[in-house]
């Protein structure tokens, strides 16, 4: 239906000497071609996505119960627990890169950057935070709450 609408279309629209059904065929079939090669991007770029998503909550599954945990407790933070709070700082740093640079949807990054809150709000994870952020090695992402 819309490939017929599009060849009554060009054998309107083009001059007289060029509607021939060769130059019309290749026409539509390069919209054809176009069509499929939007399609098969959107498809590509929703793979990609649903890749990140899930590596990113992978690693965040590996992460969140420890984090909780230690976010639940007093006193200061153990080596090993400020070293799991620096992987998630990288995690939430390579987010916001992938946000920034499109891949991420809005609606994601908010719910993300709202668990991050979380965090920053904890004074441990504050110094934790300031301390990490002077080595300037988190693509310009700033944590949440911290700043």
């Amino acid at each position: 239906m819309v490939a017929s609408a599009i060849v009554i279309l060009l054998y309107i629209v083009i001059p007289s000497p060029y509607r021939s059904p060769s130059v019309l065929l290749g026409i539509v079939g390069s919209f054809w071609a176009l069509t499929f090669y939007f399609h098969w991007r959107r498809a590509n770029d929703a793979r990609f996505v649903k890749a990140l998503l899930t590596e990113f909550n992978e690693r965040y599954d590996k992460l969140g119960s420890d984090l909780q945990f230690a976010i639940s407790r007093r006193g200061d933070f153990e080596k090993e627990t400020e070293l799991k709070f620096i992987r998630y700082f990288n995690l939430c740093a390579e987010e916001w890169l992938s946000w920034k640079a499109g891949y991420i949807y809005e609606e994601v990054w908010q719910a993300w950057e709202n668990g991050m809150k979380q965090y920053g709000r904890d004074p441990r994870v504050i110094a934790l935070w300031k301390k990490e952020e002077a080595t300037d090695s988190y693509y310009g992402f700033r944590f949440p709450g911290t700043n």
